[in-house]
């Protein structure tokens, strides 16, 4: 979780006690040629000598690194801290670059995944990006230090959160990545999903997901054959200039990538559990991990970048969010159509007021607010009653029942109070309980979802219902 939470992509992973023999533990770490080693094992104190062994293995596998075979493998000890000298004595006169950094599980019941996530980081930085093709030319061209833009814009999304107090989830999706961020109660996590996208990595989706998943988005008329082939082309020649048939596939696609890369990040956006002292030591290891921190009742935001939403209509973009991310309670959905916050993250360390200013006000472009309850009823069921009152005192009202899509277009960035009173649903209180909220509106208007969480409706059409449509509210 360490390296993953570094945006790093991990390519296998050894441990002493794994069903792979020493030889081929051997064999497998020379085959690897990975840019990074992270080590890591016992807690301060704790395990020595399997660790010692396991530094042995390394030094035994004399790895090298996939890029510049003059210089020494990146090797990060992040284990237990009363052994460095030991771990440097096997490996620091071995060919590796060795960096120690604080124990990334310093006690059983902790974790410190910062140090070592900072570490990947650097040695990136030092040893990897710098045997990319042109990158000594590059860097010849500015004073500055040249940063990956995932980092980027994972700087300016903490910092927008710090500024607003938001929690926040944002999915980039590329050609052949996709990239999930998230700040939860200040604490920020990335994670990278290498293989996943809508050119080259378009079929690990569908293979990944499955075609089952993918067609669950699509017209019924559109037959699995007709599909693979379309996919099978967008692979292997991608182009802007999609047909309406390509347009919705890769509409389907990107809701599968959001949902796998999402899926993925909440194992790496959780914490420890405190230890039951009577709790026996095989309990401890079945149930360390905390739920996720990630919980879409307390996200207040949902941010959507990448190619999918730039070849998309804004009204598209906002349905590929709510239905690959189901957000629940009352959220905000924006899109970044101009991919600046990387940009604006670069330019947050020199004018952090501008940069934050020009993200908030021409960067984010706001869609509106979605408003969907918890739980699960019968088809037609009435699910939520939602009372709205306008600035200007103008009121109405409508219950929307279970299984429905309505988008009821009032636009504007003016604060409208609303009063969510579902039935036998959860829409941030409690189940059966009203909530109040202030809301705006966006580009789009209010979408109020009664599909269920979790969902259990997919090719659900959108009903638009205006606002003067609406029942007088009392």
């Amino acid at each position: 979780r360490a390296a993953l939470g570094a945006g790093a992509l991990l390519i296998d992973q050894f441990s002493k006690d794994d069903d792979r023999p020493i030889y081929k533990k051997i064999a497998a770490m020379r085959r690897t040629k990975p840019d990074i080693l992270l080590m890591s094992g016992g807690t301060d104190g704790g395990a020595t000598s399997q660790v010692i062994e396991m530094a042995e293995i390394i030094k035994d596998s004399d790895i090298k690194p996939r890029f510049g075979q003059e210089y020494s493998l990146p090797v990060i000890y992040a284990g237990n801290v009363s052994i460095q000298e030991q771990v440097e004595g096997v490996l620091g006169e071995d060919g590796y670059a060795l960096k120690m950094v604080e124990n990334v599980r310093p006690l059983i019941n902790k974790e410190n995944l910062g140090p070592a996530r900072e570490s990947i980081y650097d040695a990136y930085m030092e040893h990897v990006i710098i045997h990319s093709p042109g990158y000594p030319e590059l860097a010849g061209w500015t004073d500055e230090r040249i940063v990956p833009s995932q980092a980027m814009v994972g700087r300016m999304l903490y910092e927008y959160a710090q500024q607003t107090g938001v929690n926040l989830i944002a999915a980039d999706i590329g050609g052949d990545t996709t990239d999930i961020y998230s700040v939860y109660n200040g604490v920020f996590n990335r994670s990278l999903n290498a293989g996943i996208g809508l050119t080259y990595g378009i079929s690990n989706i569908v293979k990944e997901a499955g075609i089952d998943k993918v067609l669950r988005w699509l017209p019924s008329m559109m037959d699995e054959r007709t599909v693979r082939n379309i996919i099978g082309n967008m692979m292997v020649k991608p182009h802007q200039d999609l047909s309406s048939e390509e347009k919705q596939i890769q509409s389907a696609i990107a809701r599968e990538a959001i949902r796998m890369g999402v899926d993925n990040h909440k194992v790496i956006a959780s914490r420890l559990k405190g230890v039951v002292l009577d709790r026996s030591l095989s309990d401890m290891f079945d149930q360390a991990l905390e739920p996720t921190l990630i919980n879409m009742m307390r996200t207040q935001l949902v941010i959507g970048k990448g190619d999918a939403f730039q070849s998309q209509t804004v009204e598209e973009s906002l349905m590929i969010l709510v239905d690959s991310l189901q957000p629940t309670g009352v959220t905000e959905l924006y899109l970044d159509p101009e991919n600046m916050s990387a940009p604006l993250g670069n330019l947050i360390t020199h004018d952090k007021k501008t940069a934050l200013d020009l993200f908030t006000n021409r960067s984010l472009d706001f869609l509106g607010t979605c408003i969907a309850p918890s739980g699960v009823l019968n088809d037609g069921q009435e699910a939520l009653r939602v009372e709205i009152t306008k600035p200007g005192g103008e009121k109405a009202s409508h219950s929307f029942n279970y299984g429905e899509l309505t988008l009821i277009p009032v636009r504007g960035s003016e604060l409208i109070d609303v009063n969510l009173v579902p039935n036998k649903l959860d829409i941030g209180a409690g189940r059966g309980k009203m909530v109040r909220h202030q809301v705006r509106c966006g580009k789009l208007g209010l979408i109020i979802d009664t599909r269920g969480r979790p969902m259990e409706k997919y090719r659900q059409p959108v009903k638009l219902l205006p606002f003067e449509a609406l029942g007088g509210s009392d």
